[in-house]
């Protein structure tokens, strides 16, 4: 009897991974068999259940029912009512509230969150309406002696700028009331908001410039008959002010005494000096030395013409701080 032959068995996946050493996997399956084999993060607990290690005896179930106490946070210890109540009390005799102020405080503790929300919004609208009832009891505004005094000499100093382009209308007024805005001295905070009140200042300072035009005019119509220098005469206008004796600020006065004697100090005087100014800067353009040349040349002929026989010196002075910031305004260059 011939044995029959033994069956060969066929590999099957696992036997063919083993006895095929040779093949090895591509990088793309390397990757997912590593990922495979690393162990899953733990899941969250949920309540009454925990996790189960996966070993190599699994039954395929991941939980399994809890045995032991179920796992819970630690509460944070909070204070106790009567321990808020306590600091309370001690806060509220350190601020020494009415009594009736007090119960309303302890009732406020006792209170539910959403009471609590609704009391204190409640609070603000009182708050509101206090607020509103002390304004329209206000006096009305009155520009302080203070605030005019530093109007009077702004306005002197924007009328005798450098960079000024007239004296008279909207420029001058515009410059002072930028110089109001930026350095806000004892104005109230938004009062350039409110029309009615922003008016009286801006009235005031129209007022102010008509007043120191008029007495600048007369200044100069004194000189002439006086036969003044120039040296002195602008030391006579800018008395009391902040403002120094400069060549430049002579010059400018050099200009409107010799358009004075021009007009003979009549009703179109500043006008007519605003128009010799615009002449000057048309002609001169962009150049700051044919401006200067220009105004150099009439500060000449003011010296030979008036206290022409006096001695006198006007210093190359500079510009203080103060001026030199009411320039700077004048000229539009925004001051950090």
């Amino acid at each position: 009897m011939v044995p029959s032959p033994t069956p060969v068995p066929h590999p099957g996946p696992a036997t063919a991974g083993v006895s095929q050493t040779s093949l090895q996997p591509i990088p793309t399956e390397q990757a997912m068999e590593d990922a495979m084999m690393r162990s899953s993060p733990t899941p969250e607990p949920v309540l009454g259940k925990r996790t189960r290690q996966v070993d190599g005896s699994t039954d395929g179930n991941d939980t399994e029912p809890d045995d032991g106490p179920p796992s819970t946070t630690q509460p944070q210890s909070l204070p106790s009512i009567s321990n808020v109540a306590a600091a309370t009390l001690r806060y509220v005799s350190k601020k020494k509230l009415r009594p009736e102020q007090r119960d309303e405080v302890d009732a406020f503790l006792l209170d539910t969150v959403l009471g609590r929300q609704a009391k204190l919004f409640a609070c603000i609208l009182s708050s509101e309406n206090k607020i509103d009832t002390f304004r329209s009891a206000a006096p009305p505004y009155q520009l302080s002696d203070e605030l005019k005094t530093n109007i009077t000499n702004y306005g002197i100093a924007v009328l005798l700028s450098v960079n000024v382009s007239a004296y008279k209308g909207d420029i001058p007024c515009n410059h002072v009331l930028d110089i109001l805005k930026r350095y806000r001295f004892d104005l109230p905070a938004g009062i350039e908001h409110d029309y009615a009140n922003w008016e009286k200042i801006s009235t005031f300072v129209g007022y102010s410039l008509t007043q120191t035009r008029a007495r600048v005019k007369k200044l100069i119509k004194d000189s002439i008959k006086a036969n003044t220098n120039i040296f002195s005469l602008a030391q006579m206008i800018v008395h009391s002010t902040p403002c120094r004796t400069t060549i430049q600020l002579c010059s400018r006065v050099a200009l409107m005494r010799a358009v004075h004697a021009e007009c003979n100090g009549g009703e179109k005087f500043w006008n007519l000096t605003d128009a010799r100014l615009e002449f000057i800067r048309t002609r001169a353009g962009s150049s700051a030395s044919k401006t200067a040349r220009a105004f150099n040349e009439i500060l000449k002929i003011d010296r030979a013409t008036y206290g022409a026989a006096e001695e006198y010196v006007i210093g190359d002075t500079v510009p203080d701080e103060w001026q030199q910031r009411v320039d700077d305004v004048v000229a539009g260059i925004d001051i950090v």
